[in-house]
């Protein structure tokens, strides 16, 4: 820590100055691409936007990264689109992700750190997504999961609105349409616990009820009921997001005959005797984790692996049926596709480490997929994109596409421009009186722990407590903090003033 003080006055005065230089490029090149691309687009052109996201899905959880795992709808859009393989999500938890994805704002933006927090319909910090497509004309339906928080919300934007669990003001949910359904569900995965993520919630079990019992199942169904009762003639924008692959593990019948249990590999645990994980140490559950799985046979490792693909599989599948309605009803013929999730998840690596909360890869890193005809031919060639990418780029993407110019300037850059970042930001709020930041390129990453400021802006090199840095081209698995190594100084420094940089311009 005393080395990095030393050197950080001379090192972070020219790179805070790049990062500024940074975010007026990045400015520059947005706003070059949205007034380009709103020229082009007119009303009668603007293209159906489909917004599709699950909960908790790993970013290397897709057939043609790891063939363990079956997912042939993923697939063929990436195969007719591009993968962004660098993506990562802004706050490694629910309620955080979502809505900074919905706003398009980082969650120092938004005011939404944890799970625990929310915004008020009253004090919103900018318009939604779907509040922007209702505004520029488009219809709105919006299918399962949102996650706001803690307040009860309207539609934000919504004129149709499905959810199987949170109630909003004028939407609908299972517990009203078919409340024995919802009952059934509920006294299933009751033994899984708060969240369906204890121990039992990850080991799983084959579900015994229908798939239409289960919330994803009902969410899809309503989905494509409306897809076939569909009559407007304005363009649409359609969310639909589903609960699963997230614990518990309990996919319908069928779904684990898919898989050979005893081919399945899961994860390889590093040679510690106890958790290491300065930024993220005794968060959510770690005890009763480690006393389980450290205890765990390996079948029931590879049961536990096995269910979370087949919950993956399952999604997979709904999706398929869904995307076949919307071609059949012609709403693909000019449309773009956004495919991603709000994190990833652990699944046991790195010392019995589950779910997310913390900024290791697994936690932070996303699928994130556009498809759809109204791409640029050269994008819907089965790319794969490494560019870093943050999940707040997904707001000015998708309106640039539909020639919707935002109120006030967004953080993100749209992925049909040019590359204009460095790298990939998340953050985690998690402990008391501390804030947990990320730097993430394709090589390296540095994660920093400050102390808690009220205001992005606020915090500076004086207020770093600890922090970890991994060569992620050497050490894929985050097993060697390279922090406190003197020769890797200079990449550490660069990193630092990248976040802190970053923080001071939102």
């Amino acid at each position: 820590m005393q080395i990095l003080r030393s050197f950080l006055p001379l090192l972070l005065l020219p790179l805070l100055c790049t990062c500024d230089r940074a975010a007026e490029v990045r400015e520059s090149n947005s706003q070059t691409v949205r007034e380009s691309e709103s020229q082009e687009v007119t009303q009668s052109t603007r293209p159906h936007v489909i917004f599709i996201m699950d909960d908790q899905h790993r970013y290397d959880a897709l057939g043609k990264i790891n063939p363990q795992v079956q997912t042939p709808t993923l697939d063929a859009l990436w195969e007719e689109g591009t993968l962004y393989s660098q993506a990562v999500c802004q706050a490694p938890m629910c309620v955080p992700s979502r809505n900074s994805i919905m706003f398009g704002m980082y969650p120092s933006q938004t005011g939404v750190f944890r799970n625990s927090g929310g915004v008020k319909d009253e004090e919103l910090p900018g318009k939604t997504m779907a509040q922007y497509f209702k505004d520029a004309g488009y219809e709105t339906a919006g299918f399962g999961k949102a996650h706001w928080g803690r307040h009860k919300t309207d539609t934000r934007g919504f004129e149709t609105r499905y959810t199987s669990e949170i109630p909003e003001k004028g939407g609908i949910t299972m517990a009203q349409v078919d409340s024995a359904a919802k009952a059934r569900y509920d006294a299933e995965i009751a033994p899984m616990g708060p969240g369906e993520e204890n121990n039992l919630g990850y080991l799983g079990f084959t579900s015994k009820l229908p798939e239409e019992d289960h919330r994803d199942g009902w969410i899809n169904e309503r989905a494509i009921e409306y897809i076939k009762a569909r009559e407007d003639n304005r363009p649409l924008f359609l969310y639909l997001s589903y609960m699963k692959p997230h614990a518990g593990h309990n996919p319908p019948a069928g779904y684990e005959d898919r898989y050979n249990t005893d081919s399945i590999t899961y994860a390889v645990q590093p040679p510690w005797k106890a958790d290491y994980s300065p930024h993220s140490s005794g968060v959510n559950r770690r005890e009763m984790y480690e006393g389980f799985w450290k205890n765990a046979t390996a079948e029931d490792w590879r049961l536990m692996t096995m269910r979370y693909y087949a919950n993956v599989t399952w999604i997979d599948d709904m999706l398929g049926r869904t995307m076949a309605e919307l071609k059949k009803k012609g709403l693909l013929d000019n449309a773009l596709i956004v495919y991603t999730a709000d994190h990833g998840e652990m699944l046991g690596e790195r010392y019995y480490r589950f779910n997310k909360y913390c900024l290791y890869d697994a936690s932070v890193r996303v699928p994130l997929i556009l498809a759809g005809t109204a791409l640029p031919d050269e994008l819907r060639r089965g790319n794969t994109d490494e560019r870093p990418v943050d999940l707040v780029d997904i707001m000015p993407t998708v309106l640039s596409v539909a020639g919707i110019e935002p109120v006030d300037p967004l953080p993100g850059v749209s992925l049909l421009g040019p590359a204009a970042r460095e790298g990939g930001f998340a953050a985690l709020h998690e402990r008391e009186g501390e804030a947990a930041f990320m730097w993430r390129t394709k090589k390296d990453k540095l994660i920093l722990v400050f102390n808690r400021q009220e205001n992005a802006a606020d915090y500076t090199a004086d207020d770093i407590i600890a922090g970890e840095f991994y060569d992620l081209e050497t050490d894929p698995r985050e097993w060697d903090d390279l922090f406190g190594e003197a020769e890797s100084l200079q990449r550490r420094s660069k990193l630092t003033g990248q976040i802190i940089g970053h923080l001071q311009n939102m």
